[in-house]
């Protein structure tokens, strides 16, 4: 005997399919520290471990904003007796811009420094 908050709320799965890109992205964003860590490794070495923990770290916060924002989502429409449902708000979404931005403000600033010091910052 299952829980009735434990079904899926729509045969669309539109929430599971929303967990699921989630989790994509933010696996996505992981590789993505690991190979400028790796990438950056021959040229900026302690700077390389910390791009590669600063990722990780996000990478984490961002993966348990995910699940814990889906378990709410989830546990809402299953819970709620009417159609029309507030559901939780952006914030978690702007979070992840943000990072984004972030990661793409440390990528440039590592190929500015880069050209300044005449040795290009990624060795492939």
């Amino acid at each position: 005997m299952s829980r009735a908050f434990d079904r899926p709320f729509d045969a669309g799965l539109q929430a599971e399919r929303t967990a699921l890109a989630w989790q994509r992205t933010v696996l996505s964003f992981a590789i993505a520290a690991l190979v400028s860590a790796r990438l950056l490794l021959n040229t900026v070495s302690i700077g390389s471990y910390a791009v590669a923990a600063l990722g990780l770290i996000m990478t984490a916060v961002l993966f348990y904003v995910g699940h814990r924002r889906y378990r709410a989502v989830h546990t809402t429409l299953v819970q709620s007796a009417t159609d029309r449902v507030r559901l939780t708000s952006a914030a978690p979404l702007f979070l992840w811009a943000l990072s984004v931005f972030l990661l793409a403000l440390t990528g440039a600033a590592f190929a500015i420094i880069g050209f300044f010091v005449g040795e290009p910052v990624l060795v492939v």
